[in-house]
Order: structure tokens, then sequence, then C-alpha cells
């Protein structure tokens, strides 16, 4: 019987909360789609993992402690044939799955920490179901499950191979590792020297709480010829492309929400060679880094990778401090709960290369979908090399982000990394844009900004946010049709005529940014005036025609 890590008492406290962003487990659930896979054959090599890999029959007891039980009890393993069903059955039965197995909550009381499903299609195809508990497992310790597992399918006679170690061998050393807990000292006195100076959480554009849990999942994939191409660019910026991909993607959290001091989540998954045979071993290794990022005017993309690889170093430095134990002290310092809702996963330069071996794809086929979650996250962005390029995947909370948000910040992201790729001379760009006052939490609104988000917001339901992310998207990304664009160019010349606004002026890159400026100026700055009292009259209801007089 061992005591809970740090982090894994912040995931099992974290699934029990029912506030904000709680009421989750942290689990990965994973699907390959594969054929001619023999259920007889594929359960018993599920059996032989959990007589492997002892951490697949762990436990939490009663009073918050972790033991190791019985295969009998904690095997998990299901087979259900669909090969018989029509398309669209099929597809909806599909669908029903994947979100069922998105939210489940295995019970680690019982010693559920895995769970493993192969579902029969026709045709000889199969989908393998993999979910695991990150209580018990975490991400690279999955990878390992997948490899053993592949390995005990393919080869039927291959014995039990349990390792020269355990998970709970691993915590007694580093337990006892006096040097260890002298670091700890530093670095907890390290932290605590800079807790005034830590910056707030991105300031996201959160939808109300409440609802019920809504994951989702947004992926691209980077060929590996992208890949070489910001490999080479991270060598002669002398970072890793780890930090090359994490300074894009603060740059763009950075624009989308208008922060320009904000902190991130960023986990590590370092195993110290306290045991034998501890690269073979599975368990929750993780601790998460709280990384500050500070963007300055006038920085570009390039200053920012450097800046943010630097701070990375020195969170490395002082790691011994876990960072669960860091955001614990900030809310005792601030006085209130205190949370890093963003977290950014890297996946690139594994010893082994990419997330899963030829072995593992030539047995149970491609990685077609993978989905994280965790207690109070609201976005985990991830990157990882899969089949030699990049694989960019955003699991996303939409009962607390709205997806049109979600999404164009996404797209910016891809687009920035294609851009670096294709031109890394694009890295001397400036990270920020103009129109944004990084030194600002927030930019400086105006009634004719927010009129025209009301206005497009009855035009396109749900595909506004009242972000800043929205400020800079083209108006014509909205879905808006010529209809729509015509109602909403009449509205405006109707109340503000002498802005004399013509369809001409709303071209493909036109934002709602930039069209209250040019309204701005050619009403005299008279249509914050007009649009104060618009919005005080119309509340931000259900669609109505931009025809109806705004008492209506």
């Amino acid at each position: 019987m061992k005591n809970l890590t740090p982090m894994q008492a912040a995931y099992w406290t974290g699934r029990e909360a029912k506030g904000f962003l709680g009421n989750v487990s942290a689990h990965l659930y994973v699907e390959f789609d594969g054929n001619n896979i023999d259920p007889t054959r594929l359960e018993e090599a599920v059996r032989k993992l959990y007589e492997t890999h002892a951490m697949l029959r762990m436990q939490i007891t009663a009073d918050g402690r972790q033991i190791i039980g019985k295969k009998e009890e904690s095997l998990s393993f299901e087979v259900e044939d669909l090969s018989r069903l029509k398309p669209q059955a099929l597809a909806h039965r599909l669908a029903e799955k994947r979100e069922s197995w998105t939210s489940r909550s295995l019970d680690l009381v019982s010693g559920e920490t895995s769970a493993f499903g192969l579902s029969l299609l026709p045709d000889g195809a199969s989908r393998l179901h993999v979910d695991t508990d990150m209580a018990a497992i975490d991400p690279p310790s999955f990878c390992l499950l997948m490899e053993d597992l592949a390995r005990y399918y393919e080869m039927p006679s291959l014995p039990v191979e349990p390792g020269e170690s355990s998970f709970f061998d691993w915590l007694d050393a580093k337990a006892d590792d006096a040097d260890l807990h002298r670091r700890q000292q530093e670095d907890k006195r390290w932290w605590q020297e800079r807790l005034d100076d830590m910056p707030p959480a991105p300031d996201l554009p959160v939808v109300a709480a409440g609802q019920r849990v809504k994951n989702g999942r947004l992926a691209a994939y980077l060929s590996p010829a992208e890949r070489r191409s910001l490999d080479e660019t991270a060598r002669r910026l002398r970072v890793t492309v780890s930090a090359l991909m994490l300074g894009l993607f603060a740059a763009v959290v950075g624009g989308a929400t208008g922060s320009g001091r904000f902190r991130l989540n960023v986990p590590m998954f370092w195993r110290a060679p306290y045991t034998a045979g501890v690269e073979r071993l599975v368990g929750d290794f993780s601790n998460t880094l709280i990384l500050a990022v500070d963007l300055r005017p006038g920085e570009t993309y390039e200053e920012v990778c450097k800046s943010l690889a630097d701070r990375m170093l020195d969170l490395l430095a002082h790691s011994a401090y876990p960072g669960v134990s860091v955001m614990r002290d900030l809310s005792r310092h601030q006085r209130s709960l205190q949370s890093a809702p963003i977290v950014f996963t890297s996946g690139l330069g594994l010893p082994g290369g990419g997330l899963f071996s030829e072995r593992v794809r030539q047995v149970f086929g491609s990685m077609n979908w993978a989905v994280s979650q965790g207690p109070q996250v609201a976005l985990d962005a991830q990157v990882a090399e899969l089949d030699g390029g990049i694989l960019v995947n955003w699991d996303i909370r939409y009962d607390a982000l709205p997806e049109a948000w979600v999404e164009a910040a996404f797209k910016s992201y891809e687009r920035l990394a294609r851009k670096v790729a294709a031109d890394p001379r694009s890295l001397g760009e400036l990270a920020v844009c103009n129109v944004m006052t990084c030194g600002s939490a927030r930019r400086p609104a105006t009634y004719t900004q927010d009129m025209l988000l009301e206005l497009l917001n009855r035009l396109a339901p749900g595909r506004v946010t009242g972000s800043d992310a929205d400020m800079h998207l083209p108006i014509r990304d909205f879905g808006l049709g010529e209809g729509d664009l015509a109602d909403f160019v009449t509205f405006l010349n109707r109340y503000i005529p002498s802005a004399a606004i013509a369809p001409e002026d709303i071209g493909p890159a036109s934002t709602t940014a930039t069209l209250a400026s040019l309204i701005n100026d050619r009403s005299g700055k008279a249509s914050d005036s007009i649009a104060r009292a618009f919005l005080q009259a119309v509340g931000a209801s259900s669609r109505i025609s931009l025809a109806a007089q705004p008492a209506e």
C-alpha cells in the first residue's frame, strides 16, 4: 500500500469536484482501425498484459491510498459484433460508442484502471477501443502498454514478462532519495519567491457553467516534409522542436485571448532511474511545469520561441517541487482557487520516435482517434510524432469554451505552423497583432464593435462568441449568405447613414475590428453613441430580422 503521488491525488480529488471544469476523470481514450483481429487471441493478450503490469490492477482505497489488486477483479475486455449492421446504423453505433468511452470514468476503487473493447465491423474490419486512467497510466506508459499488447497478440506463445521492478519499487526508491528531498526544499523556496509575479490564467471566453460535460477534438497532420523543415528551423534557433511548437502555441493563445501575460500548464514525464528497467515501467510519472508567458509588443515569433525555451530550462531545473504543489501554494497566496486551464503537451523527440511502433500499426491498424480529459483543463493541446510527421491534437471542453472561438484559434495555430514550415523566415514577423495591446488583459472594446458582433450573432447564431478572436476573423467567415450580408449593410446604413457602408467595404479580409474602425471614422465617431443606444435597447436573444426597429 502506497500514498498517492501529488499528481495522482490531484487527479483523484479533481474527478470528485463538482464545480466548473470538474466532474471528470483524467483519462486517455484511443481508437485503432485495423483488420482481421481475432477476439479470443486478443483477450488472451490482454490477460497477459494485466499480469505483466501491476498498475493495470491498481485500486484506490477508502483512505486515499493505492494498492495492487487481483487480475480477475480488474480486467475489463468486451467484444461487440457490428458486422451485420447497415452503414447508417453502424455509423450511429460507433459514434454512440465513441461518446460513451470518451466521457467514461473508470472505477478506480474497484481496480478498473483500463478498459479494452473490440468492435467487429463488416468485411473483416475492426476497431480497437482502449481507455486508461492517468492516475495509474500516464501517456508514455500507454504507449508501452500498446507495444506489449501487440507483442502478446503477435506471438501468442510468448510468456508473461514482468519487469525487473515495479512502480511501487520506484516510489520507494524515490522516497529514500535524500538529495531529492534537499532539492525539493530548494525548489520550493525558488517558486515561492516568484508567486507574486506569477501571471494569471489566460482570459478565456468561457461559456455558462453548469452544463453537461461535452468533450471534443480537433486534429491536423503536418507532413514528414513539414516536420523536417520545423526540425531544421529549431536546430538553427538552438531550441528543441517542442520549444518551437510551444512558442507558436503561446503566441496564438495570446492573440486569441488578448492576454499578454498568462500561464500555461506544460506536463513532463521524466522517469528518474531509481530502479532497474524503469523504461519498461507502467505508472504515473507525470509532473507539471507552470510556465509564465509574457508576450511583449514588438517581439517576433523567433524571440518568443527562444524566450520560452530559456524559461522551460529554468522550470526543468526547479522541477523537484511538483507543479501541483506550486498551484496549491499560489491558491493560498492569492486566497482563491487558481488554475492553469490550458495545457500544452509535447510528444516530440521521444526516445522511441513516434507514438507507436510499426508493430502496433501492423497488428491493430492506424490510430484514428485520441482524446483525453482532465479536471480543471479546458484545452489540452498536444503535438506528437506520427508516421514521420507531426500530429497536432487539441482536446476541448466544449461545455466551457465556445466552439467557434476554439476552431478559430486551432486554425490559426495550424496555419502558423505550416507557414513556418514552408518559410522559416516568417519567424521574423511580429508575434503579436498590432491591433492588440499585449500589456493589457483585454482589448479596448468599443460600442461599435460590440454592435457589429451582436448583429452577426443574430445572422449566424452560435458562430459568434464575443471574444477577441471574433474581432479579427474575416466577417465572411461567419457563414453569411449574400442575403444576410445585404441585410447587414442595409441595417448599418439605416442607423448610421453617415458611414455610407457599401457591400464592397466588406471584402474577404474585412474583420469586425477593421469595419468598426471604418464606420467610426466615416461617422465622425458618432457610431459609438448609436451603437450604445442599440445595445441598450436590444438584448442578445434569438435571431430577428435586421430590418426590425431596435425597440423590437
